[in-house]
């Protein structure tokens, strides 16, 4: 097993002495090379920081990232942008709607790899483009003249074409409408094979994860509750903050007052609002004073499922 990204008791703080908030608490997860991994959690959870972390865009206020075994604070910004790249969550404000397709694609060639023959660059626009399920003809298209699903598979086009090792895709589905969401995910997960890429999923959607992500992370709060393989996660979930996050489906919000009810608290929570024992106590509907006054370590319950809870899997909804 090699690990594209290592990243091991990170620690992420924001604010001033008057005031500071915790964004990641001791976090700790390895991703495979070719094994795409997905970050789950709500708005504010800490899942955005995290990726971002892990491709050098933020650095940790305390803990250790490595890249290919390689402290991340090790590498020279190019080097670092040869090997990883970000999806932007937010595919608008990402890209210039006077600039054309064909010049926000080359620049990454003519920077970073030090491309200067010109057909070598039209070629490899093409072929990237095609790839994401785009033509050449956009090339000479400029971003205002696009659509949502469109600028995001330009945006795919761009992390991409460089052949990185390691890319983080952040809410790739947000702003693109339902009709359009399983042809991004289908994209981003058949680019990743093609290039031979590693993916970071961070999504609060649970339903896009299995299309794409062999691995999942639950994260609340900063802390990761539970984590192993998505056939675990979706088929298995252990802590009862998994089980009423993978619960929350159009019918169910429609008949049941108990996901309805949870769906309404979200929100309330997802900042670090701190006690002395499980973050998800005050929430959570197996709560006991235990649960109140220890925190629970994040364990190894089955073979490569792990979660970090007191009464694992016994929720049942």
């Amino acid at each position: 097993m090699t690990n594209i990204i290592s990243a091991q008791n990170v620690k992420k703080y924001y604010g001033s002495k008057a005031k500071i908030v915790t964004a990641l608490d001791d976090v700790s997860i390895d991703i495979e090379k070719n094994k795409n991994t997905a970050i789950v959690g709500e708005t504010g959870s800490g899942k955005t920081t995290l990726g971002r972390i892990t491709c050098g865009l933020e650095k940790a206020s305390q803990g250790v990232v490595k890249l290919d075994g390689v402290n991340i604070k090790n590498y020279k910004p190019l080097d670092l942008w040869r090997k990883v790249q970000y999806v932007h969550q937010d595919p608008y404000s990402a890209i210039d709607s006077l600039e054309t397709v064909g010049n926000l694609l080359s620049n990454p060639l003519r920077y970073l790899s030090n491309i200067r023959d010109e057909n070598e660059i039209k070629n490899r626009i093409a072929n990237t483009l095609m790839n994401t399920g785009l033509n050449e003809t956009y090339a000479d298209k400029k971003g205002g003249e696009l659509s949502g699903g469109e600028i995001q598979r330009v945006l795919i086009a761009r992390a991409f074409i460089m052949n990185p090792e390691y890319v983080v895709v952040d809410e790739p589905t947000t702003m693109i409408d339902f009709i359009h969401r399983n042809e991004i995910i289908e994209t981003l997960r058949r680019v990743g094979d093609t290039f031979g890429t590693t993916l970071l999923l961070i999504t609060h959607d649970v339903a896009i994860v299995p299309k794409i992500a062999r691995r999942v992370a639950v994260i609340y709060q900063g802390k990761i509750l539970e984590q192993g393989s998505t056939d675990d996660i979706i088929k298995k979930a252990l802590h009862p903050y998994t089980i009423f996050l993978i619960s929350i489906k159009p019918e169910k919000l429609a008949n049941d007052a108990k996901i309805l009810n949870y769906v309404k608290s979200f929100g309330a929570h997802s900042q670090a609002v701190y006690v002395r024992g499980c973050r998800y106590s005050n929430l959570c509907p197996l709560s006991d004073q235990q649960c109140k006054t220890e925190e629970p370590r994040l364990m190894e319950y089955e073979t490569g499922h792990y979660v970090a809870c007191f009464k694992p899997g016994e929720l049942q909804i």
